[in-house]
């Protein structure tokens, strides 16, 4: 008898995950599904904001016992062998570090300071999982003592289900429309100091801090993390958009004291972090990306939003009034609305 073929993992993902409503479960799922076609001894599923790249949630396979510091500098406190920022890049999403390094995964510095010395781990696979034309999250499994190294075909399975994983990361996390987050009285700021200790907090960041998913073993949530060490690494102000507990978006900024560091160098400065309740301007791209609006339907919402007319729209892209028309007509299908006012009600934050 001829053995059964196995189920692409994307087919796997699709009927594991139809009851999933929160990324939580998502991720449980998910990471079920991926161990029946490569198995691993751990793993880590993270969402991110597909305008910054930066990670704003993120779900392991089994606890850790450790905070998100040490991962948020590896993945962002300088340049190293396969990090998501350069994966993304690539035609094919996907990077398995002894495959990289030619069986030396100690020439990656996260591997040999970080990984193999902390947990034991042997070898690292990582996705970047994009749909859309964005990403959506990040994928990375990882092996430990006694288990063989992840292999290219290892490598091509998660590959064939990436963007089957991003959109079940986009259709979940905006799987209703956007609700403002819960209110926090006062300013809500975080300073965090050179040894990545909190130093000050005000009592409006504690609110926040618990919508964005808590203190992680006296940590803060992995999105604050990410964004300090970003702007430790970059002169620019870092910047993730988060979907809170409460149903809304919140926007977590983070800048450094000091002076500003050289292309690609981190600088351990002090960090001031503040978050803010989303605009309608901070989410409504991804809103639309979300829900499979193309890049031109994207361009019209985008104005709709504004309040433009037809004729206006037409005439700022470049369009016949017929064609804007047509392309309204498929944003209220993907959306489920019948005017412009049902589709700017459901997109705008409250």
């Amino acid at each position: 008898m001829i053995p059964a073929r196995p189920r692409p993992l994307a087919e796997v993902l699709a009927s594991t995950t139809r009851n999933c409503r929160d990324m939580a479960s998502l991720a449980d799922a998910v990471f079920r599904a991926v161990r029946l076609a490569v198995p691993y001894d751990f793993a880590c599923l993270a969402t991110a904001d597909p305008s910054t790249g930066l990670i704003s949630s993120a779900f392991k396979s089994r606890a850790l016992e450790v905070g998100d510091e040490e991962f948020a500098a590896a993945e962002y406190a300088y340049a190293d062998i396969n990090q998501f920022a350069d994966i993304v890049r690539r035609a094919d999403p996907v990077a398995v570090l002894s495959v990289d390094t030619g069986g030396r995964p100690d020439d990656c510095r996260r591997f040999r300071e970080f990984l193999r010395p902390r947990f034991g781990f042997t070898d690292e696979l990582r996705v970047v999982l994009r749909a859309a034309g964005l990403t959506w999250g990040m994928l990375a499994l990882y092996r430990g003592p006694g288990d063989p190294p992840f292999t290219p075909a290892d490598g091509r399975i998660l590959s064939a289900a990436h963007g089957a994983v991003a959109d079940l990361i986009r259709r979940t996390v905006f799987g209703a429309p956007p609700t403002a987050a819960n209110p926090a009285d006062g300013p809500s700021v975080i300073v965090v100091d050179d040894a990545d200790q909190v130093t000050d907090i005000t009592a409006a960041a504690r609110v926040h801090v618990d919508d964005l998913g808590g203190w992680d073993h006296g940590s803060l949530p992995a999105c604050v993390l990410a964004t300090v060490e970003a702007a430790r690494r970059t002169p620019e102000l870092a910047m993730t958009r988060v979907a809170a507990r409460s149903g809304g978006w919140l926007v977590v900024r983070a800048s450094t004291f000091g002076p500003a560091a050289a292309s690609g160098e981190r600088t351990p400065h002090t960090a001031v972090v503040t978050i803010t309740a989303a605009t309608a301007a901070d989410t409504s791209a991804m809103a639309l990306a979300a829900r499979g609006l193309s890049p031109r339907e994207q361009d019209v919402a985008g104005y709709v939003l504004q309040g433009a007319a037809t004729s206006a729209i037409a005439g700022a892209l470049h369009l016949s009034p017929h064609t804007v028309q047509d392309h309204l007509k498929s944003i209220f299908v993907k959306l489920g609305v019948n005017s412009r006012r049902e589709m700017v009600r459901q997109l705008v934050l409250s």
